[in-house]
């Protein structure tokens, strides 16, 4: 007898009853094979539902997982059968694909989970439903029997070929699709269903164990439960730690302090101490300390760092590594560099700054570092560096394009030839090298993907020690945050420009003030260093890139030449925009002005014959086709081989490339959209062609940064290269002049993304009470409906969703979306919104859904700009689809057409008719997908300004030393050292030396000191360092009262007089020091002349000015 039984009363149920007795006899065989079994079983019975259920839509793809996830599905299902359902696909998939064991105990949770589902079947199409209980004792007792591989191998196969047979009974099941719907109806009118709810403890075991068993561990053998530990402080001083971890040599690696998911796992953070305090007295070695609550998991290596939020516990050897490394980690006092690696003083500088913030317990840095100066060596060498002291093991290089991470692995194998590497992208080496390089996609897919040889997850949370993001500005959107969430990893940062835009903020992801990164070496500093090669800018500006054109303002001769530019049919445009030139439209004489300037001005090598390597910017694909096509017909003699389009759109892209780095290969000019801008390291690079517009900074630095590259030799034996040209023709230099901070788009989201948000906002507008009428709460409650069913449908087993896991938890079921608040719904969309699949759907149809959707906000909210402004799209959209009569789709559509374009419709329009306008819409915008036709004209351009030898203006975003140091000092106010100087006493040589260490060495560095004093005071009397740090202390009351103590005696002194003395006194105080020429400046004193308020009494004048030079003494090393 089996839990299954009653299933065989139901004939039409006989595609899975069988399997389902069949699992659950397993278990006395192999809880493994119990467990593979409930996987088929449930799958079997999920796609009985689908065959027998046409509300069921198959999904894409038709395995277990995706029929389980297809929204069609989850909007099918009760919540609890969900969760019962991804419990079983998780333990399926663990049997299946490692080699740990399934406990005895997780078959019997797999069977409950499974009995649920199929109740929850018999309750919808049963002719005889019962309430039923699970009972257990109907279970084959755990005997712990093991059978051998090669059983358990044929037990695999007889289930796999018996799930076949059972999938064929499907086709007959399709017959009763009818009978069975109406069975369904019937009987959910009739019957009450109560799904078995887990309790807490059930839900922890479950999700924590399983987490433990995906990292690796096993029950039992290195992680045991409820271990009992001596020591506590009670009255027995006995206690239980909840698991514990062991390593191979049988030591505590990890204690793991375990809440109820309702329960804070900060509630276990003292208790999980406490138990790691007697484990350590119990066998001489701390444990790390992990504390849970199955959703949140934090980590706490106390011995060295704060607790932090990690993804889940760590494997045995991650964890391994991090205790072992207690012991073999040095420290960096005796810092050694490469200089076969690194052999420049500000490259050395960069990594000593790395090393002093990692010492100083930071776990993020971020080096700005101008294009050319060698970011990629410097971060080698750092890896060589903390290689050789212990500090990391497994390095992960992360960027955002593939010849990016290309050269990265090229550089590494270059100069660490020992440590082994692995492009992921290309499969270059072992996935088990200790250097890992990868594009953001790649990495993400390769955590869940790839697996050890024993079948568990290869990238574990703790796996990398070390990760470096190139290009930092670039990457780290909110799509790839979820990589250092999922990762716990030292993270060092490399970028030329940092940027500061509020949704992906450079200095915020690596916990910095803004403008304050770790170190800094500037594209000026480089070049006065003579590391960098200088610029020398033509700027020119022409007219129909800049104003466009107008038909009326041509001459007789240009009109005709514009007319003939369009065919008889087609309508001849009045006006054409400056930003539809060089996108939609290509004027001939313009593009020629540009390449003529470039071919007689431009750098040329070979004793002026040739011109030098060029890249030219063009604004799209088929502008750059226009470029080169131009070109051609300018300079035939070259037979289209001097100047070619290289971008990702042209299919030899590679080999072009590689022929443009060759100095002795042709091309000479690169015309590129995006592919050349960043990272491309081609020191013969003479001249760049600005011939589109740039409206990032960070972007326009990368691009600026392909020719800063020094080049030996170029203009023959001697002859360097150490200067380069820019051509500038979309007004770029004087953007960036009048807009130092530039413009970043903030529009990151996926159209996914954006709908699911909108559709949560529109949720809570229609919570107010005017919008309490029927079809506005239908039509909420269809919309709650569909937001609910996207967020059951996200894949707890995909790890960016697991990191959210609490949050999709929480507003799983359908009654969380009743009654949203402000901080409710910023929740749903800040945490899930990004988690949302994008749709296989027309991405016309999706832009559509965000354009309507935003009206719809905006009329709910009474936001009119805003709603206004998407009628105004809308009616856009419909005009242009009235010109397509002739398709049938879109002539069944006309009534509604000419609806939409009266402004009178909009104006009374509700909700559920701007949603039936969106769904009809949808089918017709693939219509609109059509290319966009571009146009070649040639009307004369002329220039309309030009500006030779522009500079850029100097940035001050990293001039931060005297910030870094002013934080410091008041971060630490009560440091020994500060208290002295700003009480006016004097520090000895010891402490002079430490002082200096702190300033010079933590805080930055020497030369970046120097560099502060020399742009802020008169070289020829530059201040010491004390003067400088008081001047941030100040000086104390107390000692500016007890140094001028004798000029405050009123028997002595006037009221006037004493009022002067206090002003010299504040300045004191708040400046630290003051130099004694500063008295002669009577507008220091409010007008007041010191020598006429104290009568020109010289002795007094003299006694002040010895003061003075007394407090800016004690600031001098030579005081003590």
């Amino acid at each position: 007898m089996t839990n299954f039984d009653f299933l065989k009363n139901e004939t039409q149920f006989a595609a899975f009853s069988d399997a389902c007795i069949e699992a659950e006899k397993s278990i006395a065989a192999s809880p493994a094979l119990c467990a593979l079994g409930v996987r088929k079983s449930a799958e079997l019975a999920v796609k009985w539902l689908y065959s027998v259920d046409r509300s069921l839509h198959l999904p894409y793809k038709d395995n277990f997982s995706a029929l389980v996830f297809n929204p069609s599905f989850t909007a099918f299902v009760d919540q609890n059968i969900m969760n019962s359902l991804r419990f079983i696909i998780k333990l399926g998939n663990f049997s299946a694909h490692t080699n740990k064991k399934v406990a005895y105990r997780e078959a019997v949770l797999a069977l409950q989970n499974l009995f649920e589902f199929v109740l929850f079947i018999d309750y919808c199409y049963g002719s005889s439903y019962e309430d039923r209980t699970f009972d257990e004792t109907l279970l084959a007792d755990d005997t712990k029997q093991n059978i051998s591989a090669w059983e358990l191998t044929r037990l695999r196969g007889e289930l796999e070929t018996k799930s076949a047979e059972r999938e064929a009974l499907m086709d007959e099941m399709k017959s009763l699709q009818e009978e069975l719907a109406r069975l369904r109806t019937q009987n959910t009118a009739e019957r009450s269903y109560v799904p078995h709810v887990k309790t807490e403890d059930e839900t922890r075991r479950t999700i924590i164990d399983l987490d433990l068993k995906a990292m690796g561990w096993t029950f039992d053998v290195d992680c045991m439960r409820e271990v009992p530990v001596i020591g506590m402080p009670s009255t027995s001083g006995k206690g239980f730690a909840d698991y514990v971890l062991y390593g191979r040599d049988h030591k505590p690696l990890a204690v793991i302090e375990a809440k109820k998911t309702t329960v804070s796992p900060e509630a276990g953070r003292e208790q999980a101490r406490i138990y790691a305090d007697c484990l350590e007295q119990m066998t001489g070695q701390r444990p790390l300390i992990f504390y849970t609550n199955g959703y949140d998991t934090y980590f706490w290596d106390d011995l060295h760092y704060p607790p932090r939020q990690v993804y889940s516990v760590f494997s045995q050897d991650d964890l391994q590594r991090i205790v072992s490394r207690r012991t073999q980690a040095r420290t960096f006092e005796a810092l050694k560099i490469n200089p076969a690696i690194t052999d420049r003083t500000y490259q050395k500088e960069a990594i000593h700054s790395v090393c002093t913030a990692f010492a100083a317990h930071r776990r993020k840095a971020l080096l700005v570092m101008a294009t050319g100066t060698g970011k990629t060596r410097t971060v080698i060498s750092l890896v060589d560096v903390l290689l050789s002291h212990g500090w990391i093991t497994n390095i992960l290089f992360l960027a955002d394009r593939i010849e990016l991470v290309r050269q990265a692995k090229q550089a590494f194998t270059e100069h660490l030839p020992n440590l082994s590497t692995c492009n992921l992208l290309a499969r270059d080496g072992s996935s088990s090298a200790r250097a890992i390089f990868s594009t953001y996609p790649t990495i993400m897919n390769a955590i869940d993907e790839m697996k050890t040889k024993d079948g568990a997850r290869l990238f574990t949370p703790g796996h990398f020690d070390l990760i470096v993001i190139d290009e930092a500005h670039r990457s780290i959107f909110k799509k790839y945050r979820a990589i250092f969430r999922y990762f716990d990893a030292l993270i060092v940062g490399l970028t030329a420009t940092p940027k500061t835009d509020v949704d992906h903020n450079t200095y915020d992801f690596f916990d910095m003030e803004n403008d304050m990164p770790t170190y800094a070496y500037e594209y000026d500093t480089a070049l006065a260093e003579g590391y960098l090669a200088d610029y020398h800018c033509i700027a020119k500006l022409l007219r129909i890139p800049t104003k466009g054109i107008t038909y009326e303002e041509l001459s007789p001769e240009e009109r005709e030449r514009y007319e003939d530019a369009f065919d008889e049919s087609e309508e001849l445009p009045e006006t054409i925009t400056s930003g539809e030139i060089n996108q939609r439209y290509f004027n001939v004489d313009t593009t020629r002005q540009v390449l003529s300037d470039l071919m007689e001005k431009g750098l040329k090598i070979e004793g002026g014959d040739k011109l030098g390597k060029t890249i030219v910017f063009a604004r799209s694909h088929r502008h750059a086709e226009h470029i080169e096509k131009e070109f051609d017909r300018l300079y035939p003699q070259y037979r289209g081989e001097f100047a070619r389009v290289i971008d990702h759109a042209v299919k030899n892209h590679a080999k072009l490339l590689s022929d443009f780095r060759n100095p002795d290969k042709l091309p000479q000019i690169a015309i590129s959209v995006d592919m050349l801008d960043t990272g491309i390291d081609i020191h013969e690079i003479l001249n760049l062609v600005f011939y589109k517009q740039v409206f990032s900074k960070a972007k326009f630095w990368q691009m600026f940064g392909r020719g800063t590259r020094l080049c030996k030799d170029l203009f023959g034996a001697g002859a360097d290269k150490t200067m380069f040209y820019i051509f500038d023709y979309m007004g770029n230099f004087a953007f960036f002049s009048q807009n130092p901070k530039s413009i970043e788009s903030t529009d990151t989201g996926s159209l996914a993304e954006k709908t699911f948000g909108l559709k949560v906002r529109i949720l809570r507008e229609l919570q107010a009470a005017e919008y309490q009428s029927a079809p506005l709460t239908n039509f909420r409650a269809s919309l709650a409906s569909e937001v609910h069913d996207a967020i059951a449908a996200l894949n707890k087993e995909r790890f960016e969703v697991r990191a959210h896991l609490s949050t999709v938890e929480k507003y799983a079921e359908p009654a969380a979306l009743d009654a949203l608040d402000i901080g409710s719904s910023e929740e749903i969309i800040a945490h899930l919104a990004p988690l949302i699949p994008a749709v296989r759907d027309d991405e016309s149809a999706r832009r559509l859904d965000v354009i309507l959707y935003r009206m719809m906000h905006a009329r709910a909210a009474h936001e009119t700009p805003a709603y206004e402004r998407s009628v105004k799209m809308v009616q856009g959209i419909a005009a242009r689809l009235e010109s397509k009569k002739t398709i049938p789709d879109v002539k069944a559509q006309e009534n509604m057409l000419a609806e939409i374009r009266m402004p009178a419709f909009w104006k009374n329009a509700d909700l559920p008719q701007i949603d039936r306008i969106r769904r009809d819409l949808r089918g017709l915008m693939q219509y609109l997908r059509a290319e966009i036709r571009t146009k070649e004209i040639n009307i004369t351009d002329e220039i309309i300004s030009e500006q030779v030898g522009a500079r850029l203006t100097k940035s001050t975003e990293l001039e931060g030393y005297r910030e870094r140091a002013n934080r410091y000092v008041k971060e630490n106010e009560g440091h020994p050292l500060l208290t002295k100087l700003r009480n006016n006493i004097p520090l000895s040589p010891e402490e002079w030396a430490a002082l200096e260490h702190i300033f010079w060495n933590e805080i930055g560095t020497v030369d970046e000191y120097n560099n502060m004093i020399q742009r802020e005071t008169d070289a020829d009397s530059p201040a010491s360092l004390g003067t400088f740090v008081r001047s941030l202390t100040g000086l104390s009351a107390e000692a500016a009262r007890a140094a001028f103590s004798e000029f405050l005696d009123t028997a002595l002194y006037n009221e006037e007089q004493i009022t002067l003395i206090h002003n010299i006194m504040e300045w004191v105080m708040r400046n630290g020091t003051m130099d004694v020429t500063e008295l002669g400046n009577a507008q220091n004193f409010g007008g007041a002349s010191i020598v006429e308020v104290f009568h020109g009494n010289t002795k007094t004048l003299q006694a002040i000015a010895r003061v003075l030079r007394g407090i800016k003494t004690n600031a001098a090393p030579t005081a003590a």
